[in-house]
């Protein structure tokens, strides 16, 4: 396929905002033609990167369910490909191009058998804690594999435990910090500082 690079950057450069009677639709339309189907689609034909995207899908939950309705309606239109695809017969000893082309797209739209990059919508700036989270409402909306987030998960419990200690440190070093400063001002004879308290005889 040929893009206008320039008409892509105009659109880039003029980042349109999300209007749900105007985008609720298209990504329905988008997602339910069996040529397109899938997300990017949607974002070339109005203009956006994955970031803006998935900002808008948090923006807006009727913006959220018609994707997700969106990807339903992808998958169930793969799944009828393949009964028409299972009625096709062929000479023995040839191979189905069609059938293999159906196969490679249940891996990459769907995770049918895929063993391949994933698309994570985490932020970068995030605590381990907030990345679980966000992972799990990117699981609910059926990104993933079984395996890729039992993956995803035993590798945000590593960044969660060392985050944790990384904190724990933090706080030991400003506790020695604050009884270095204790010790100091023990040893300062001035009104504020604090000094031992003697019995009067």
């Amino acid at each position: 396929m040929k893009y206008d690079a320039i008409a892509l950057f105009k659109k880039l450069r003029w980042k349109p905002d999300l209007d749900i009677e105007v985008h609720g639709p298209m990504i329905l339309k988008i997602m339910a033609d069996p040529t397109k189907g899938r997300m990017s689609a949607f974002c070339v034909e109005v203009g956006i990167s994955d970031p803006t995207f998935y900002s808008w899908c948090k923006k807006d939950e009727l913006f959220l369910e018609c994707y997700a309705l969106g990807k339903l309606i992808a998958r169930e239109n793969w799944e009828y490909e393949g009964q028409l695809i299972a009625e096709e017969t062929c000479m023995p000893g040839t191979s189905n191009h069609r059938f293999e082309h159906w196969r490679m797209v249940g891996w990459s739209r769907f995770g049918v058998g895929k063993n391949s990059r994933i698309k994570l919508d985490l932020d970068p700036n995030g605590t381990p804690g907030q990345h679980y989270s966000q992972l799990m409402k990117q699981a609910t909306e059926g990104d993933f594999t079984a395996g890729e987030i039992k993956q995803l998960m035993e590798a945000i419990n590593v960044g969660l435990n060392a985050h944790q200690v990384e904190q724990l440190q933090k706080e030991i070093d400003q506790l020695k910090a604050d009884l270095i400063t204790m010790a100091e001002n023990s040893h300062v004879d001035n009104s504020f500082s604090d000094t031992r308290i003697t019995k009067e005889d």
